[in-house]
């Protein structure tokens, strides 16, 4: 699965998530970066793809996170594409 994410330690004025829940998410994504991560190319400047392993259920989870960060930080774009 590739997928375009763009993360910072830096949180703009424009994110809704709520401030305590903030470092949840973070962790969130540090972990599965941490457990499925196997390559990062950088087509260009603005964008960044994720190659992660496994199967459904690690699909299933990008697809929830990616959906919640959507639904908070609207300036993130994300395309999920499943590998084979």
């Amino acid at each position: 699965m590739t997928g375009v994410v763009t993360m910072a330690t830096w949180v703009p004025q424009s994110c809704t998530l709520p401030t305590a829940e903030q470092p949840l998410r973070v962790a969130e994504f540090d972990a599965l970066f941490a457990e499925r991560l196997v390559g990062s190319p950088r087509p260009d400047r603005l964008r960044l793809e994720l190659v992660l392993t496994g199967g459904e259920s690690v699909e299933e989870r990008v697809r929830d996170l990616v959906a919640r960060e959507s639904g908070c930080c609207s300036f993130f774009h994300f395309t999920l594409s499943p590998g084979p």
